[in-house]
């Protein structure tokens, strides 16, 4: 099976990068440098007429979307226990969903906040507005990973997943003081994982 992950550094393609790592599979890296445009080139939106990474091209055809790429993972290398078992399972794909929709809509509005109001003057209100959303959003995540190491009993797809967020969010300067436990788990995500090795 030939797979092909079209990715673009501190994107969220790192979210199945890491996947794909900690599956022990054999995948290509195809960079995409979002920065010039080339999300926008003719070849990439007959791929993907989203014209967003990641996709992970599968022996030629294109999935996309965390949340589906993720669960092929996860299902097609199952040694690799990428999900927990019975109805975790389920729970897992909630917090995927929740971290997809949940928190990462929260995250670009920091970086090109024009793009969500266009009114002249209204970028610091929109980092605020994003900002408060995903702090209350950690906060849950903090309460979730009280006394926990992952999510579930072992790393799965929701640690990578909230790695991603909770490291995107720093980058954005988002006060994380307050949730130690969400710094904890991003250390260990960060010390610990065969992708960082």
């Amino acid at each position: 099976m030939a797979l092909t992950l079209y990715y673009a550094p501190i994107s969220c393609a790192l979210v199945p990068y890491v996947a794909l790592t900690e599956a022990r599979a054999q995948f290509d890296v195809h960079l995409i440098n979002v920065r010039s445009g080339e999300q926008l080139s003719a070849d990439y939106l007959k791929m993907n007429p989203k014209h967003k990474v990641p996709v992970l091209l599968i022996d030629g055809q294109p999935l996309t979307e965390n949340v589906a790429i993720l669960q092929w993972i996860a299902h097609q290398y199952p040694e690799a226990r990428l999900l927990p078992t019975e109805l975790d399972e389920f729970k897992a794909i909630s917090l995927l969903a929740w971290c997809a929709s949940g928190i990462h809509p929260h995250l670009s509005p920091n970086l090109a906040p024009e793009r969500y109001c266009d009114v002249p003057g209204s970028e610091g209100g929109v980092r605020r507005c994003a900002q408060r959303f995903l702090l209350e959003s950690f906060r849950i995540a903090d309460q979730m990973l009280r006394n926990r190491e992952w999510f579930f009993d072992h790393f799965t797809l929701p640690d990578i997943y909230f790695f991603w967020c909770y490291r995107r969010a720093s980058l954005f300067n988002v006060d994380t003081s307050g949730l130690p436990n969400c710094r904890l788990h991003y250390n260990r995500v960060l010390t610990s994982r065969v992708w960082r090795q």
